[in-house]
């Protein structure tokens, strides 16, 4: 008996070689002569997308993901998640900067250093 593990399906399958086991509505993994393949309808909120990247980011991307036992489609959504949720983080605060400075609340570089030095924090 195989056992496959399809964390994308949420689950780990086990089955009898060459007999599809339905994981959820839209993922199905079948193995035949030893090899897995996993199939999948992607979901209405999923677009494919492709896009050209470096031999030796890919093959470091692949190991990681075997190192993890994730899918390099996993990986490449954590990274694109983390990515989105930084630089949303950092507008943010370049926004409020921003306001704060319409609103006149700024102080100049001499007093952020005065009030550094104070606190034992400035550069000497």
């Amino acid at each position: 008996m195989d056992i496959v593990r399809a964390k994308e399906c949420g689950q780990a399958v086990s089955q009898m070689p060459g007999k599809p086991e339905l994981l959820s509505p839209n993922c199905r993994i079948v193995i035949q002569n030893n090899m897995c393949y996993r199939f999948s309808i992607m979901g209405n909120n999923e677009k494919t997308i492709s896009f050209r990247a470096v031999t030796e980011k890919i093959d470091a991307l692949d190991s990681l993901a075997a190192a993890q036992d994730r899918s390099r489609s996993y990986l490449i959504n954590e990274a694109i998640t983390n990515y989105i949720e930084l630089h949303a983080y950092q507008d943010a605060l370049v926004r409020r900067g921003l306001e704060e400075k319409r609103k006149g609340r700024v102080l100049s570089h001499e007093e952020v250093v005065k009030r550094l030095k104070r606190t034992g924090r400035a550069r000497q």
